[in-house]
């Protein structure tokens, strides 16, 4: 279960762009950065990174390690996270033994953002054991 979460979150990336100022001149990947210039983070980009993860956009439960950074790192760290991973373990803990079938009913639509992003609507069709 904690490997299907932590790939649904890999997957999802709720985080989509966050912007930050280089701290002092530097250099990543043969591209120069100036002291002061912006930079935008993408997270569902580093989430597909194929330098850290292997078939990148393949969904696999039992991807190891699963080194996504869908909430962030570091002092910026979402503090919710936790709290987001229990509720995704705890909601498929229940909801699994109890359901015969789960499919999609139609296209998901997510929300409108620049920032943090999540299912606005994901139709699904569904059978009861």
């Amino acid at each position: 279960m904690n490997g299907f979460v932590e790939e649904s979150i890999r997957w999802a990336t709720p985080v989509k762009t966050f912007m930050r100022s280089a701290t002092a001149d530097t250099e990543l990947r043969g591209r120069k950065i100036a002291k002061g210039d912006w930079i935008l983070l993408s997270y569902h980009s580093a989430n597909r990174d194929e330098d850290v993860f292997a078939n990148p956009f393949d969904f696999d439960i039992t991807r190891k390690p699963n080194k996504q950074i869908a909430f962030g790192s570091g002092p910026h760290v979402c503090l919710g996270q936790h709290l987001a991973r229990m509720e995704m373990r705890i909601l498929w803990e229940e909801l699994l033994p109890r359901l015969k079938s789960l499919e999609l009913a139609g296209e998901p639509k997510w929300t409108k953002s620049v920032f943090v992003v999540g299912p606005k609507t994901v139709p699904v069709r569904y059978a009861v054991n």
